[in-house]
């Protein structure tokens, strides 16, 4: 119970100082998205503004002017029939001032009589009419040119080219000044409704993200649980290995002091006795070649399993009839045991294999030697043959007292019981694999015990090696 709590408070902590974190970003792309809708929303107005100013320009102020006066200016005269026909018009309701500019930057008419005639630095606005592109800003009404213009900001300057029939360029511009305060108060009331609306896309957003956190937390969790197991495993796994390292150790070391114990021994009797006779010696001199051989199939079998786990063994691989080697290696169990029954069950649909037949034979013939060393002298041993597919299994079948059941690791790890290094079922399993097939065993207490492996039809070895012979 105080587990769980103490996983609650510990999600609830973990999804707070998710929300805080998550918190900042999304306000920051509300502030950023904010900013971008009004400038858009700006830039969208002014864009209405410059084709209303146009579309005023080239209908209402263009046909009351023509090129020459645009070039050269207006006469007293120009300018009061000017007034007349703009107030005709009703400009004024939703116009603030107007200007007519030559291309010397030069105004040749305004509705402000006072800056009729001036001059002024053709900024980048007017420039930009000059050169046949119409534009429209926002402005303060501060520039040198409205000075005298009294203007209070901020307006909408809109500036349109104005280019008459024969000429391919402006003779001019047109200038206009539009209230701004509806504009900005439509830009406020539509900005307002898609604050809202962005405001309530980034609540759900944001609302939407908890869930992925929670399902993200329990990943971490399950992860991380995983991964104590999993270390845990790699821990037991390592103490495995170290047990049979000592196991291993032990075993060989054994083996090396009972093989040395007896050289010893007998060298000690024959260099210490006068009274041998050559009978003895011989005697002697066997039990100590033995141990010696001993000691040497020790040697062998560590050389052996160490250049097969490094990759440096030669596989002769040949097609074989494994049924054959079967029936070599099980004469040869018999000539050395001739007190043992060993009987074969052989498929004869079996296909030849492509296979080392010096490394299979070794398979069969430490298999066939554990099947004798623990079974009773009384009691069958059977090699069966099966083809199964795309591969052939080949069991030796002992009814000996049998395997505990968590005793596959060390068997193959190099421990089994018995005399002798521990080293045959380990170099057997490097055989066997390195043909790409497997080795396994079956055990029932009291019942015997069945080793199987399995040799593949086709060539497919499972690990690399160095060199694999082939012919």
């Amino acid at each position: 119970m105080l587990a769980t709590t103490k996983f609650r408070l510990s999600g609830l902590r973990s999804l707070a100082r998710f929300g805080l974190l998550a918190l900042v970003p999304v306000v920051a792309l509300g502030a950023i998205l904010a900013h971008e809708l009004n400038v858009d929303l700006q830039q969208r107005y002014l864009d209405t503004a410059r084709t209303s100013a146009t579309l005023i320009t080239q209908v209402g102020i263009q046909p009351l002017l023509n090129a020459q006066q645009v070039t050269n200016g207006f006469s007293a005269a120009d300018i009061t029939t000017m007034d007349e026909k703009l107030q005709g018009a009703a400009l004024s309701q939703e116009v603030d001032l107007v200007k007519v500019w030559n291309r010397n930057g030069t105004i040749v008419y305004s509705d402000n009589h006072a800056i009729i005639g001036k001059s002024f630095p053709i900024d980048e606005d007017l420039g930009q009419a000059l050169a046949g592109q119409a534009n429209a800003n926002i402005t303060d009404g501060r520039d040198a040119e409205n000075v005298e213009d009294h203007l209070t900001g901020p307006l909408i300057q809109v500036y349109v080219p104005l280019v008459f029939n024969g000429s391919s360029s402006p003779s001019g511009a047109f200038e206009l000044y539009l209230p701004y305060a509806p504009v900005q108060a439509a830009i406020d009331r539509e900005s307002n409704q898609l604050y809202l609306l962005l405001a309530a896309g980034l609540t759900v957003f944001y609302a939407s993200l908890f869930p992925v956190a929670v399902l993200a937390e329990r990943w971490r969790r399950r992860l991380l649980r995983e991964a104590e197991t999993t270390a845990l495993a790699n821990l037991a796994v390592l103490e495995r290995l170290n047990t049979l390292k000592s196991e291993f150790l032990t075993r060989i070391s054994h083996e090396f002091r009972t093989a040395l114990v007896g050289i010893e021994g007998f060298s000690e009797v024959i260099r210490d006795s006068d009274h041998l006779d050559a009978t003895d010696v011989k005697a002697f001199a066997t039990d100590i070649h033995q141990d010696a051989e001993r000691l040497e199939r020790a040697f062998d079998e560590m050389l052996e399993l160490d250049r097969m786990e490094s990759g440096r063994t030669v596989l002769q691989i040949v097609r074989v009839d494994v049924n054959q080697v079967i029936r070599d290696t099980v004469e040869k169990i018999r000539v050395a045991n001739p007190s043992r029954t060993v009987t074969t069950r052989l498929d004869d649909s079996l296909p030849p294999l492509p296979c080392d037949r010096e490394k299979v034979s070794q398979v069969l013939m430490n298999l066939l030697g554990n099947a004798i060393k623990f079974s009773s002298a009384r009691t069958e041993i059977l090699v069966e043959s099966q083809a199964d597919g795309d591969q052939v299994t080949i069991t030796v079948q002992d009814h000996g007292p049998g395997m505990p059941h968590n005793f596959d690791a060390r068997l193959f790890a190099g421990a089994n019981g018995g005399s002798g290094t521990g080293l045959g079922l380990p170099i057997a399993r490097q055989i066997i694999e390195m043909h790409g097939g497997r080795i396994w065993f079956d055990s029932t207490g009291g019942q015997g015990t069945s080793f199987h492996f399995t040799l593949p039809v086709k060539v497919r070895p499972s690990r690399e090696l160095k060199a694999v012979a082939r012919s």
